[in-house]
Parts: structure tokens; C-alpha cells; sequence
């Protein structure tokens, strides 16, 4: 499919709009990896200084094709053009040469190493003497931080030691700081906060006016609507629509992505317990959080909102016995804890869901059966043998109760969709038999259809008695599923919410709280 854009050139006879010619164009595109089809005569185009939107339901075939555009995969047949050059891209340095940069959405900053040192990982800045110049390495990182709004960020900071979302700022620091032709972004405002967004919008609007190509991949529809020039829509590996963006809607999108109605409104009826099952008083971590106080009844869904930065993650952490309690007290089902680390919790009854799958949940070695029964294996092995017969009951069951898509829970867990995968944390929580579950970020990086399903799950645990803290930055997800919102702003807890008085307006207030 072919599209106009917004760039053109005036033709000096007649005035009429020529326009520029593309940077990229796919022709006729396919790609399978063994008999799995994944995409199918696939043809589009993207011209210098447009914005367009890929978007898709997890599997669908979005990170394949960026892959083929960026050069880390061959398609199989099709052919590939940049600007007006047939091209065969063998590598993601080929591609970078050629004016491409792709900020994945699993991060690949170098923890170990200051912002600094990763925005100039490959070209380091050198002194007459040969030795790299830190001071004007860190006055470039300060620049090009600043370039997309997050001068909030200090060049001198382990990299690792930043939240999610900044860690996806230095990443889009590092990709803008080539001055690339295309620029692909895969879910870039996913851990943000409404502030950086924002900020990020202005950066992608400069780069738009300055003859930047940018692909946004992104499950946010709005930002999508809003941003983009054309959306563009995958399914099974095909283009099902192509449209200015001025001529779609968030239900169409969603039809489009699907094939189905759009998903509904997801509105929570509460039924809430009055037994405690935590309680917290004075707590905090001698770091960031401090003086937080609150309880959390069986079946009630108390949601955690703050912006990046917050505590939010902090506050999981301790409760779950990864971060120490430097300060305050704890009651878990009536008793005092204390966990000095994460087993301990689980013995007594708590599981988790941790933000990031990729990094912190999903082991990408191991079958998805393995992945689901790894923290019960203790309840599974008398005698201290796996009972096998009885992990692949459970993992049947759990494939069925969570529609988890997958052909065989032997095969690796990172074939599956991010939504899948998703889920396979979540089984592995719930076959914990947890009384609390803790919840950071539970849809991060899925779709529409995938977002719906984990809700349910969500819900329905509640609904059988199970407690559970969801930390998240999606004033949608937590106004549809949650009882009560505490609201945390830099490391305090400024507000407890009513699902009464629950407003967006009412939850950015208490969030922007003390900052400037």
C-alpha cells in the first residue's frame, strides 16, 4: 500500500506537490521461521519527515518486519529498498550505516555502566592523549539526554540503578544521538511518565520537522492517533489497514487488530473482605520509600500509581522481602514479618509478578511447563524427586483455566507472544496457592486482546479471596481494576483513593505532589 504524506516539494512549473521519494520501501515481504508463516506479502513505505504508526496484537508480525528494515533478519522473498536503492541488508551495523536506528523494547542499556558511558558505548570521545575524555563525555550525554526532555536523567548514574522508564529514555538518547534517516520505535512511552511523554512527543515532533522517518510501534491508541501521520495495522502476518490517521478511531483500531468487535470498557465489580491481610505501618527502606502506612483486605485490588520514580517498585520489593525494612512494622495474616529475602515471603504465603518479563521473569531457556512450576517445585517433589506426572497436570490445567496460547508447554517459553508469556508469570504466581499477590506493571507491553484477558485473570482472582497489590501507570488499567488507589509520590504516600472518588485528575494531583 502507497500513501501520501505531508512532505512534498513544489514543483517550480506548476505548483503542484511532488512528492519526496521514500526512504524505505518493502515490497511483497514474507518471512517464516521453520513452518510458522509470520509474515505474508507485505508492502509498505515510509518517507523522509512522516510518522507512521505499526500496530498489531502481540505475534502479529510487527518486530519481525522492523527486523527485516533494520537488518537483523533476511526476508525470504521480497525486496527491499532504501532510498530508491535495492538493498540487502546483512547485519544491524549495515543498517545503522545506512541511517537506521531501532530502540527494541526489551532494553539493552549496560547496567553495569554510568548514562554516560552507554550514550557513547562505540564511539567514546578521546583526548589529545588518546584516553577518553569523561568530562566531555558526560557534557555529550547531558546533550543529548536534554535533546529528548529527560535532562533530568545525571550522565554520572549507573544506568542499572534507573527505573524502567529512564532506562528507555537513555536508550531513545542513544538511538537520536545518530542523527538517524529512520528511526524505530518499539513501545518507546510504555514505562513513562505523562510528563516524559509529553517531552518525548516534542522530540519526536523536532525530528519529524527535521526529515526524520520514524516507525512508532506502540499498544497506546491514543498516542498513536495523536502522533502518527498514517496507521498502519498487522494481523497474522498481514496488512489489514492503512490509513491517515486523521481517519481512523481507538474502536476501529482495535477491530482492525483483532478481528473482532472492540474490546469492551473493563469495569470491575468489587466484593471485598473485611479480614487484613496486610498490613503496614511506618514503613520504609532507608532509601526512597519512608512513613508508608496502609492495609489491604482479601479480595480487594489495592492499586499503587505514582509517576517513574515514585516507589512503587521500592514498595514491592520490601513487602516481598527483596529490598530490605530498614524502618516500620509489618503484619501478614495476622502475624509479624520481616522477610530478608524473597523465599521467605513465598513460604508464607505471597507471590509476585515483576515489571520487565524479559529481565526479571521469564527464564528464555526453559519450556514454558518449567516456567509455570518453578517456584512450586517443593510441593511437587516428595521424597525430593519432581513428580512430573503431576507439574504437567497442573500446567494443563492452569494453559486451560488462563488461555494460555501455545502448541505443547514444552516448547520455549520465548516462542510465545509477550501476552503469553504474561500469563505463564501469572500461572506460575497463582500455582503458588499465594494469599497476596503483587503485581508491577501485569500488562506491560501486551495488546489490546491480551490487556483484556490478563484483567480477567486479575479480577478473578480477587474474587476467590486473593489479595493483591498491582503497581501501575496506566490510570486506565488501574480506574477499571482496582478497589483503592495509594498514591505515592517521590518515595511518600500522599493519598489513599476511594474507587468512588476515583478520577484521573484526582490521581495526577496526588502524584505531582512535591514536585517542581
Amino acid at each position: 500500500m502507497q500513501s501520501a504524506t505531508r512532505q512534498g516539494e513544489e514543483d517550480g512549473g506548476g505548483g503542484n506537490a511532488v512528492p519526496t521519494l521514500p526512504f524505505v520501501r518493502l515490497s511483497n515481504i514474507s518471512k517464516s521461521f521453520g513452518s510458522v508463516s509470520v509474515l505474508e506479502d507485505v508492502s509498505f513505505e515510509i518517507r523522509p519527515g512522516e510518522v507512521v504508526g505499526l500496530l498489531g496484537e502481540n505475534g502479529a508480525g510487527k518486530s519481525t518486519l522492523m527486523k527485516i528494515v533494520s537488518g537483523e533478519h533476511a526476508p525470504d522473498g521480497g525486496r527491499v529498498e532504501i532510498e530508491g536503492s535495492e538493498v540487502q541488508l546483512a547485519s544491524v551495523g549495515e543498517g545503522i550505516a545506512r541511517g537506521i536506528s531501532f530502540v527494541h523494547q526489551e532494553l539493552s542499556v549496560v547496567g553495569a555502566l554510568s548514562v554516560a558511558e552507554n550514550l557513547s558505548l562505540g564511539d567514546l570521545p578521546r583526548n589529545r592523549m588518546g584516553f577518553v575524555d569523561r568530562s566531555r563525555m558526560r557534557e555529550l550525554a547531558s546533550e543529548r539526554l536534554a535533546r529528548i526532555g529527560a535532562q533530568a536523567i545525571r550522565p554520572e548514574q549507573e544506568t542499572g540503578l534507573l527505573r524502567a522508564g529512564e532506562q528507555q529514555l537513555v536508550e531513545i538518547a542513544r538511538a537520536a544521538a545518530r542523527n538517524p534517516k529512520l528511526l524505530i520505535l518499539d513501545e518507546p512511552t510504555s514505562s513513562l511518565t505523562p510528563r516524559e511523554v509529553e517531552s518525548f512527543i516534542q522530540y519526536v515532533e523536532t525530528a519529524r520537522s527535521a526529515g526524520t522517518a520514524i516507525i512508532f510501534i506502540t499498544h497506546r491508541l491514543d498516542e498513536a492517533i495523536r502522533l502518527c501521520d498514517r496507521i498502519l495495522v498487522l494481523r497474522n502476518g498481514e496488512i489489514v489497514s492503512e490509513k491517515p490517521s486523521s481517519e481512523v478511531t481507538r474502536d476501529g483500531i482495535i477491530s482492525d487488530m483483532t478481528g473482532k468487535p472492540a474490546m469492551f470498557e473493563y469495569a470491575r465489580t468489587p466484593e471485598v473482605h473485611d479480614r487484613t491481610v496486610l498490613s503496614l505501618r511506618s514503613v520504609g527502606d532507608g532509601d526512597l520509600i519512608e512513613d508508608i502506612t496502609l492495609d489491604v483486605a482479601e479480595g480487594e485490588i489495592l492499586g499503587l500509581f505514582g509517576l517513574v520514580g515514585a516507589g512503587r517498585t521500592e514498595l514491592l520489593e520490601t513487602i516481598f522481602g527483596a529490598r530490605r525494612m530498614a524502618a516500620g512494622r509489618m503484619e501478614f495474616c495476622g502475624e509479624r514479618a520481616q522477610f530478608a529475602k524473597p523465599t521467605e515471603a513465598m513460604t508464607r504465603g505471597m507471590a509476585i509478578v515483576p515489571e520487565g518479563r524479559k529481565t526479571a521473569g521469564i527464564l528464555p531457556q526453559h519450556s514454558v511447563r518449567s516456567n509455570m512450576s518453578i517456584s512450586s517445585l517443593g510441593s511437587m517433589s516428595p521424597g525430593g524427586i519432581v513428580d512430573r506426572t503431576r507439574e504437567a497436570s497442573q500446567s494443563s490445567g492452569y494453559r486451560d483455566s488462563l488461555s494460555i496460547r501455545m502448541a505443547d508447554d514444552r516448547q520455549l517459553i520465548g516462542t510465545l507472544s509477550g501476552g503469553n508469556q504474561q500469563k505463564v508469570l501469572f500461572a506460575r504466581a497463582l500455582m503458588t496457592n499465594p494469599k497476596l499477590l503483587l503485581l508491577d506493571e501485569p500488562t506491560h507491553g501486551v495488546d489490546v486482546g491480551a490487556k483484556s484477558e490478563i484483567y480477567e485473570i486479575i479480577s478473578n482472582a480477587a474474587d476467590q479471596g486473593l489479595a493483591v497489590i498491582m503497581a501501575s501507570s496506566e490510570i486506565p488499567e488501574i480506574m477499571a481494576l482496582c478497589d483503592r488507589v495509594a498514591v505515592l509520590s517521590l518515595g511518600r504516600l500522599v493519598g489513599i483513593v476511594d474507587r468512588a472518588a476515583l478520577s484521573e485528575q484526582r490521581l495526577l494531583s496526588l502524584a505531582f505532589e512535591g514536585h517542581v
